[in-house]
């Protein structure tokens, strides 16, 4: 057992099942050509590779992110593409049963072949492509092929074929939907081998997967289930044990069969020590290693890193509809945090030392959750790592977003494959909360009018919605029941569509009135979900970063590289007409002092909407903005720009997010206290007026007693008859709460 370390150099040591022996590995990153077909290229280039990075890498290419380049660059995915390499075997290698070649990650459409005989054609970009090659390896000179073929062409054909219509091309294809253009993306659809290729052999049996989950946790007892996935060669008495600190811990002896095999397994801890969120306590980590064997025999070991924790989703009954919030650990939890898009457009640039400042970052302003977003990709190991040992709780979307999908047997299976692998792989992670179906699908599907537009029959609104179910309502929460069973499953985030008056009072609420429906940000005080799980307004990134993209080219709000980078059709437009109603007086001498005034007009929004769902509590019990950071760099809803500047935004809530907020209730000018705070307040609320020259208007102190984690509202007296009677645009209202000799909480509104 130990306490997280946050020191991205000791990340390595929380890698789940990185230590694997007797199983022989061997890299096959280099040593690779990537050839253009009919085109004269021939690039030697190391995998993980796409063929966007390794055409930049070359100089061939322009930088995708910088300048006005996407519509040039937009051939790449509809050429064909083939990765070949020469490899030797070692004898070590050739001597074991089974010798497989490993595909960690194939983007998207491709045929593989060893030695010029074919093993398969890869169509999922989310899942790992393996097949045992030892009949086919030579000791010298393997040839291994990758050929992809039009990305584009591909995707259209089975787009075409497909009846009844599907509202989104990319529904067809198990590849990242935001590389297909998005409100904040370019189409940068990427090709190649984006994750690591190698070479896995071992004998007798291994462990494919391995991990541990917590089914129950108390302070004086944990219940945890160590679920294996055991192949074999030949069936036979085995025995895994679990070892913790170099000692035997446990061991549990079991009868194999040959195949493949999914074993369970469960064991206790006393007195443990549990792994809470950000700011409920501490991230203790528990470090085991589990071991195969036979008769005596090492088979496989394999290094697992978890934390003890519980988490449930709470739905009850109450006057005005259905509770929706986390416990974890039994203790209710109001999630403060954002929406996590992608790092990069280009997969292979994704840095765990970038995400290790960027989720720092989040830490700092005291989240305690992040959303990752259905349009994108899985995160890494590297991603959760860090989630871990920060305390972030992490909501993970299945990767589907904003439209209905196919509903045969192959995609059906493709997508189960595909769960299996994901919810196996981050199982052990105590940071993993929630596994969600996906993002704005079932609103899509009640609310977007796809029944008319796409002129489906009722039989086909039937298939359609026959297949979301099986897909939603029963593979995925089977899968996720199945082989974890500790966490809550989620269908669609958001459970009803916002336009509709039963997502304010019940599920979550991607509430998008202000952005979408261009409404002032007040509304935000009126439209108070019981889970706020999306909602947001655009801003410009830092200036800076807007010289970066310019790349000499004078700026203005009409300038090329601006339109290039702003990706939502009405969003200059929006994001000057907010400014203009919010800072009517304002005068900005330049374009950068206006970029300044598109942040601050941005952090105001989220203010007022952060403040409405805070002090809704308990009624309201979560709020995610859109979003935490961007993929390249961009205008967006982000409150950290691509290149790691924080927006106003990201300053503002350290406050807005601190574990105790003081708000002015604007309707009546008295003063919440919001306290997220495990333990009860005893202190003092001090409440002071200023004019703008600093001449004290008005003074008051009031006892404030609270329970833990409770919000409360405080009356005091004679201020709001003060705020009535001074100007509003001279006066500054200071709020602060101590108690005893220490600051709880300190707030100046203006």
């Amino acid at each position: 057992m130990r306490k997280s370390v946050v020191l991205f150099s000791l990340l390595i040591a929380l890698t789940a099942c990185t230590h694997r022996q007797p199983v022989v590995e061997r890299s096959l990153s280099d040593g690779w050509t990537l050839a253009g077909d009919t085109l004269d290229i021939h690039l030697p280039v190391s995998v993980p590779s796409v063929v966007q990075q390794s055409l930049y890498d070359a100089g061939l290419i322009p930088h995708p992110y910088l300048g006005v380049v996407e519509e040039e660059l937009l051939w790449i995915s509809d050429h064909p593409w083939i990765y070949t390499t020469h490899f030797d075997v070692d004898k070590e290698l050739l001597e074991k049963d089974v010798v497989e070649l490993v595909f960690e990650g194939i983007d998207t459409y491709a045929s593989v072949a060893l030695n010029g005989q074919k093993l398969f054609d890869a169509d999922n970009q989310f899942r790992t492509w393996k097949t045992d090659v030892k009949p086919l390896l030579k000791p010298t000179d393997n040839l291994l092929v990758v050929d992809f073929p039009r990305y584009d062409s591909t995707q259209l054909a089975l787009y075409e074929a497909h009846q009844p219509r599907l509202p989104e091309k990319y529904a067809v294809t198990r590849k990242a939907p935001y590389q297909h253009g998005w409100d904040w993306a370019p189409k940068y659809k990427n090709v190649g081998l984006w994750k690591p290729v190698l070479l896995q052999a071992w004998s007798t049996a291994r462990l494919e997967n391995a991990y541990i989950v917590t089914n129950e946790a108390s302070e004086s007892q944990a219940k945890l289930t160590l679920h294996l996935d055991v192949e074999s060669t030949s069936g036979g008495d085995m025995i895994a044990e679990i070892h913790q600190d170099g000692k035997l811990f446990q061991s549990f002896p079991f009868q194999q069969e040959n195949g493949n095999h999914h074993k369970m397994f469960s064991f206790n801890i006393q007195d443990p020590k549990l792994w809470w969120p950000n700011e409920m306590g501490d991230q203790t980590l528990y470090d085991f290693e589990v071991v195969l064997k036979e008769n005596g025999k090492l088979l496989d070991s394999r290094k697992i890193t978890t934390g003890i924790k519980t988490v449930q989703i709470v739905q009850e009954p109450d006057e005005k509809g259905f509770s929706f919030y986390f416990k974890v650990n039994g203790v209710p939890m109001y999630a403060k945090g954002a929406n996590y898009v992608p790092e990069e457009m280009i997969e292979t640039w994704i840095n765990p030392d970038n995400t290790l400042k960027l989720l720092r970052m989040a830490q700092e302003a005291h989240f305690n959750m992040l959303r990752v977003w259905g349009g994108g990709i899985y995160p890494s190991d590297d991603f959760f790592n860090i989630c871990d040992s920060l305390g972030i709780l992490v909501w993970e979307d299945f990767m589907y977003a904003g439209t209905m999908y196919p509903y045969d047997e192959a995609f059906l299976e493709n997508a189960k494959v595909e769960a299996l692998e994901q919810v196996k792989r981050l199982a052990s992670h105590p940071s993993l909360g929630l596994w969600c179906g996906g993002n704005e699908i079932s609103e899509g599907y009640y609310n977007w009018g796809w029944q008319q537009s796409l002129e489906w029959s009722e039989e086909d609104d039937q298939a359609i919605k026959a297949g979301y179910d099986r897909l939603f309502e029963t593979i995925l929460p089977m899968v996720v029941d199945t082989y974890d069973g500790t966490r809550p499953y989620w269908p669609s985030s958001p459970s009803k569509g916002w336009g509709r008056p039963e997502s304010l009072t019940q599920g979550d609420v991607h509430y998008w009135g202000v952005w979408w429906g261009e409404q002032p940000y007040e509304v935000y005080r009126e439209k108070v979900g019981r889970f706020n799980s999306e909602y947001g307004y655009q801003s410009y990134p830092d200036y800076s970063t807007l010289q970066k993209i310019a790349q000499g080219e004078s700026l203005s709000i009409d300038a090329k590289v601006i339109a290039a980078h702003q990706k939502h059709a009405r969003g200059t437009r929006q994001i000057d007409d907010f400014i203009q109603r919010y800072y009517p007086t304002a005068q900005p001498k330049d374009f950068e002092e206006y970029v300044y005034l598109s942040q601050l007009s941005q952090a105001y929004g989220m203010e007022i909407a952060i403040e409405a769902h805070r002090t809704a509590k308990p009624y309201n019990m979560g709020t995610l903005y859109w979003q935490l950071n961007d993929a390249w760099p961009v205008t967006s809803w982000s409150s950290i720009d691509y290149y790691g500047n924080p927006k106003v935004l990201q300053e503002r809530l350290k406050v807005l997010y601190a574990p105790v907020l003081l708000s002015l209730d604007r309707r009546d000018y008295q003063v919440f206290v919001t306290s997220d705070l495990l333990r009860n307040i005893d202190g003092m609320l001090k409440v002071s007026v200023k004019d703008k020259e600093g001449n004290h208007l008005f003074d008051q102190e009031v006892k404030v007693e609270m329970n833990a984690n409770q919000n409360k509202k405080y009356y005091v007296e004679g201020l709001s008859e003060c705020l009535l009677n001074a100007d509003p645009q001279q006066v500054c209202v200071k709020l602060e709460l101590t108690e005893g000799d220490s600051v709880l909480a300190t707030r100046e509104l203006f």
